[in-house]
């Protein structure tokens, strides 16, 4: 039956958020064609002041648009967990032969599904967009200066293990806020008579309390001093990778408190009214 769910939440959202993406990737071979290609070439003058403004324009245009599709991605997951639980379509779905941990769990992974797609897509079009043959050239033949200038000449961190963690991070990122997303709107329906903004009200409420216990202790370790002052000794790459992994560890408790939460409110507090 969780199968079923899954396949039927995802036919629900898949319409709309492959038209998105699909518009993203269009967008972005366009910027590779008509911008980026053109501009990240051998020769190019980056001291040129139409360059740089060019380019500053076209930075700004592509995060607005990185932002827009990951904003309309989790909105769409988000209102049809709350459409298919706690508006009138919560009437029929309520009456399946169903337990609501099979209701949460596949809203769960189908939500965490489409999170992940959308992260990849971010990440090949931005590939698309600044992977020019120049570029490339460019890192390839300068690869111990670059890696020098992010910090890796002289660190004990190597490349691989920084992508790793990276990418797992990444990964428990989407989890974290899905579950966030999830547990602010079944928290916010509570409220009878403005459950959106009842969601809308949890949503900021627990992410403000979690950053500021992640601010806390990491105040309390001394990292968050070691970035603000650092040593001479300071090792930046290392500090990024132990930033990926305590950042994890926040997400990973930050899921283990919200998700039994929100199953508890859907088990014996569902308000369809």
């Amino acid at each position: 039956m969780l199968g079923k769910l899954i396949k039927y939440d995802l036919k629900a959202i898949n319409r709309y958020l492959i038209i998105i993406h699909a518009f993203l990737i269009i967008a972005s071979v366009l910027l590779r064609v008509f911008l980026t290609g053109r501009v990240f070439t051998e020769g190019v003058d980056f001291n040129n002041e139409k360059t740089i403004l060019v380019l500053v324009l076209f930075f700004t245009a592509f995060v607005l648009l990185i932002s827009a599709i990951a904003f309309a991605t989790q909105l769409i997951i988000a209102v049809r967990f709350y459409k298919n639980l706690f508006s009138d379509e919560g009437y029929l779905t309520h009456t399946l032969p169903v337990t609501p941990g099979e209701h949460l769990l596949s809203k769960t992974i189908s939500g965490c599904i489409w999170g992940i797609i959308n992260m990849v897509f971010f990440h090949i079009s931005v590939l698309i967009v600044a992977a020019t043959p120049y570029t490339i050239g460019l890192l390839f033949h300068n690869k111990s200066r670059v890696l020098d200038e992010l910090g890796f000449t002289g660190s004990n961190v190597s490349v691989k293990e920084v992508i790793f963690f990276y990418v797992l991070a990444c990964l428990v990122g989407v989890v974290t806020n899905i579950v966030l997303f999830y547990a602010s709107i079944t928290i916010g329906q509570l409220v009878h008579s403005h459950k959106v903004l009842g969601a809308i009200a949890a949503y900021f409420v627990i992410s403000t309390a979690f950053s500021l216990i992640a601010l806390i202790v990491m105040a309390l370790t001394g990292f968050l001093g070691a970035s603000i002052h650092p040593s001479d000794s300071f090792d930046f790459v290392r500090y990024m990778l132990d930033s990926l992994k305590m950042n994890g560890i926040f997400a990973l408790i930050q899921i283990a408190v919200l998700y039994p939460v929100t199953y508890c409110i859907i088990k014996k507090k569902v308000n369809l009214d």
